[in-house]
């Protein structure tokens, strides 16, 4: 089986102002709602990093805790505001919810 990923995919992640990853592979935003609406309802959150690539070097406070899609259009606001384009996303098994 292979796990090579069709043009068409790749095509509509490089559209995205976004690199999305989960687990070093490439998600479209779509999927990443996706998985936080089920991580949700399990009682889960995700952990996202914010990156720039290396040669820019690395910013701070670039760790974000994501419940929500507000949480998500946070994550992505300061990515842009810090020329930022790198997500990588962890599954949180035990979030602290206010």
């Amino acid at each position: 089986v292979s796990t090579r990923r069709s043009i068409s995919d790749i095509l509509k992640s490089a559209k995205s102002d976004f690199l999305y990853l989960f687990e070093t592979d490439r998600y479209s935003r779509e999927e990443i709602i996706q998985l936080l609406e089920g991580l949700t309802a399990m009682g889960k959150s995700l952990k996202c990093f914010v990156n720039r690539p290396k040669a820019l070097g690395n910013v701070s406070g670039n760790l974000f805790y994501i419940d929500n899609i507000g949480d998500l259009e946070e994550a992505e606001e300061f990515g842009k505001n810090n020329n930022s384009h790198i997500l990588s996303f962890q599954i949180v098994h035990n979030p602290k919810r206010s």
